[in-house]
């Protein structure tokens, strides 16, 4: 006799189970058969047959979620299991039709869990509910295993690795579906999909199909469009050229401390921690703490951080002007996160970076040289300072939600309108960090692209933006865009330019296209 719980997935039960119903339907059969032959084939054995019941569709529900991660959205601490179990019931109530089987991915050596039903389920539906690079992998081996598979994410949470890994999908021309919502009736209505992956000549590719027809009757009618007017004056794209390949940048944190790197003509040196530190003894910590002070004055709302972590982001400031100085530049991007959390920072750079950005310079996250001449770009093109962000898609508003720790307060330039700014902690929740939650304008047009120097590719999207979204999910500046053009398009490069975009105020798409391929670059438009 089994011992196992009546629901629970015991493989040698559920196959004596199978079995015994199996002989039960033979045996049904066998007497209907006779009993139909007995009133002259008023029904067909076959029919009879296709009276029993047969077993739900069943979809192994795969979520990907490590809690145990800090540099983590939607943020340290989120309840993962809760919102698990939330989905599930969303999933057990909008597809009665379907058995959806739970598997929890939390390193990425549970993911032999999920690949281990291949035989046992029609198909998978992979949740990436926390952003986890590491347990990325998980979606392309499911994918490499042939069944229907549809991917899904929670709305900033586990956004990027859901686009970069989806994109990777269609890249290596694996059929699946996707799914990036805050409706989730959305999901339930995709997922409502399985319930017709046993129909005959049925295959994942038609399966993807079929929930990209479903999805995107979900989609809204795009809003108005109709932006602000907003005056740009703009750099003549040869003297763009000459201004970009003199350009010099650092990079700060990554790499061989003293070597220089070309980048499109532009050079970039790298440059040790040990290098910005040598310029902390010399930072005034009286002026340090002014700067502290000027910018609690300015913020519309002081939040989370305590004025010494303020303080402290002034010295970093600072010093970093000063290494600038040094070099001959006003442009530098640095590991931020990693410095840190080395003991090499003594606070984050996020508030001395908008203060570089606010007066004209760049201060750029994460050491990153692609955003640095996106940024670049955008700066000597049109004097405005660009903005990096992790980006999330939201089809049922039509939105893209561009998401960061670092913003400008200034992003029609140094002499334009500043907007409101609030002090937070980063999104890490670290209490000896500071940044800036930059409420930036809406009803402007905004342009977001990205460079790819090692493909020579430019990529380019366009936006109204509608305001900022107050949330605690993700990084703590959010500006929220209505995405111009189809969003259901979105979802397919970032594979190949990664997460970051580059957002700059103003209808830029033309002379940023004409600049990119002035220097050299093929410019794919996303969202056509």
């Amino acid at each position: 006799m089994c011992r196992c719980h009546a629901d629970a997935r015991c493989h040698g039960c559920r196959h004596a189970v199978d079995r015994r119903r199996f002989l039960q339907t033979s045996a049904t059969t066998v007497t209907t058969a006779v009993a139909t032959a007995t009133v002259g084939g008023l029904s067909s054995p076959a029919a009879a047959a296709d009276e029993t019941p047969r077993r739900k569709v069943r979809v192994a529900a795969v979520f990907l979620a490590n809690t145990t991660v800090r540099e983590s959205w939607p943020y340290p601490g989120f309840d993962a299991a809760g919102r698990q179990r939330e989905i599930l019931a969303l999933l057990a109530k909008g597809c009665p039709e379907i058995e959806f089987i739970p598997v929890s991915v939390e390193k990425p050596a549970d993911a032999q869990k999920a690949l281990a039903m291949k035989d046992d389920v029609d198909g998978y539906l992979v949740y990436l509910v926390t952003l986890d690079w590491g347990l990325g992998g998980t979606v392309i081996q499911i994918g490499q295993l042939g069944k229907p598979l549809l991917v899904a994410d929670e709305f900033l949470g586990g956004c990027g690795t859901f686009l970069t890994r989806y994109s990777e999908l269609c890249d290596r021309q694996i059929p699946a579906a996707a799914v990036s919502t805050t409706r989730l009736s959305d999901l339930a209505t995709v997922a409502g999909q399985f319930a017709s992956v046993r129909a005959p000549g049925a295959t994942p590719a038609s399966f993807a199909r079929q929930c990209e027809q479903v999805y995107r009757e979900t989609f809204p009618a795009r809003g108005d469009m109709r932006c602000t007017e907003d005056r740009l004056s703009l750099t003549d794209v040869g003297r763009c050229v000459e201004r970009f390949r003199r350009s010099r940048f650092l990079i700060v944190g990554r790499g061989r401390g003293g070597q220089e790197e070309e980048f499109l003509g532009a050079r970039a040196r790298y440059v040790d921690f040990d290098e910005l530190s040598s310029f902390y003894e010399k930072v005034d910590r009286d002026e340090a703490a002014e700067w502290g002070g000027r910018w609690r004055r300015r913020a519309t709302r002081v939040m989370e951080p305590q004025p010494d972590a303020i303080d402290k982001a002034g010295v970093v400031y600072l010093a970093t002007k000063l290494l600038m100085e040094q070099h001959g530049t006003d442009s530098v991007t640095m590991n931020c996160l990693g410095g840190f959390a080395a003991g090499k920072l003594p606070a984050y750079p996020c508030l001395g970076f908008m203060q570089i950005l606010d007066d004209g310079g760049q201060g750029v996250c994460e050491a990153m040289p692609d955003d640095t001449l996106s940024m670049l770009m955008a700066r000597i093109l049109t004097g405005r300072p660009g903005y990096v962000s992790d980006p999330a898609l939201d089809t049922s508003k039509n939105q893209v939600v561009y998401a960061h720790c670092v913003a400008t307060t200034r992003p029609f330039g140094p002499q334009g309108q500043a907007n409101g700014f609030r002090i937070r902690t980063l999104h890490n929740r670290d209490p000896r960090g500071a940044c800036a939650e930059s409420l930036l304008p809406a009803g402007y047009m905004t342009t977001s692209f990205r460079t790819n120097v090692a493909r020579k590719q430019m990529i380019l999207h366009q936006a109204k933006a509608v305001g900022t979204l107050d949330s605690d999910h993700g990084c703590r500046t959010k500006l929220v865009g209505e995405v111009c053009g189809d969003i259901g398009k979105l979802f397919q490069q970032w594979s190949r330019f990664g997460w970051h975009r580059v957002t700059v105020y103003g209808d830029l798409k033309q002379p940023l296209a004409e600049f990119g391929k002035a220097l050299g670059l093929e410019v794919i438009e996303e969202a056509v």
